[in-house]
């Protein structure tokens, strides 16, 4: 039986709105349609090489789709932690553990990927898919995740390194609707590109990191498919701040400049290039020495 238990976790504004958007949007993420976080996940838990008998920690776990790769590849002998700020993607986490028969090995509990409640140098791997990016003080995370890992201990995490430009007036006109100054590229464009996180990486005092980037091909079989799925993804972390009244007024701006964009069997396709990055906690010696805790950033 999957154990989910509850944390005391602080958090900062933006974290509170990641949180309750996912939360909202949990019963449709990657639930059927095109298919986003699953494929990243898979090819997040190959690259991070994952062995039998290890213990992960999985933050951000949102629905489940490393959660569960990892607890199949750390069999037999290990064990996966996930934590979320989302209690209905826990249960939904949960719920495809069991569904797997992979409940004994994994443990949820409610937690925030960007301060992980839990004791010092206790994982082989941390893993984090699709969070970073969302996290108020990124650099700081990851200096936080290095502290949980074992000597040599790896972190791995996949982030977007660039969208497909063809999308930016798409998603700008229905963000214009939103009563809030974020945008969702604005969240996406604060990680650097794969030379700057490498050298982020190595400040925190990460060693031997190695970067992978390719890219990702979703395809929709229709505009209306497109926005059924952004109301249950990323987007919706802006696309909530739009009032009721107007998300009609914002789903038709979408349509009209979707629209030559189809290919000719009335499909859509998205062109992400996707970076996966897998970095390890020194064999001997702290992460980063006398590093002192900075202010989470509002």
């Amino acid at each position: 039986m999957t154990g989910v238990t509850s944390e005391a976790s602080g958090g900062t504004r933006l974290t509170a709105g990641v949180a309750a958007a996912f939360n909202e949007a949990a019963s449709g993420y990657d639930n059927g349609g095109p298919q986003f976080a699953g494929p990243i996940a898979s090819r997040l838990v190959s690259v991070a090489d994952l062995q039998p008998g290890w213990h992960v920690l999985d933050v951000g776990c949102g629905a489940g789709a490393v959660l569960v790769r990892a607890a199949s590849a750390v069999s037999p002998g290990g064990h996966v932690t996930g934590i979320d700020l989302a209690p209905r993607m826990l249960q939904r986490a949960a719920d495809e553990a069991v569904r797997q028969g992979l409940g004994d090995r994994v443990t949820l509990r409610s937690g925030n990927a960007a301060e992980p409640a839990l004791g010092p140098v206790q994982f082989d791997a941390v893993l984090a898919s699709l969070v970073l990016y969302l996290l108020p003080d990124p650099e700081a995370a990851l200096e936080r995740w290095g502290r949980l890992l074992t000597p040599g201990g790896r972190v791995a995490f996949s982030w977007g390194v660039k969208p497909d430009p063809r999308w930016f007036p798409v998603f700008r006109a229905v963000e214009a609707y939103a009563d809030t100054p974020l945008d969702f590229f604005s969240y996406v464009g604060r990680l650097p590109q794969p030379d700057g996180m490498e050298s982020t990486l190595a400040t925190c005092g990460y060693t031997g990191v190695t970067i992978t980037v390719e890219t990702v091909t979703i395809r929709y079989d229709s505009p209306g498919q497109w926005w059924k799925a952004s109301l249950s993804e990323g987007p919706w972390v802006t696309w909530r701040h739009i009032p009721p009244a107007r998300l009609p007024q914002a789903r038709a701006d979408a349509m009209r400049l979707l629209e030559p964009m189809r290919e000719p069997d009335g499909s859509l396709t998205r062109h992400i290039r996707m970076g996966y990055a897998v970095a390890h906690r020194p064999e001997e010696g702290p992460l980063r020495d006398d590093r002192k805790e900075r202010p989470t950033a509002v």
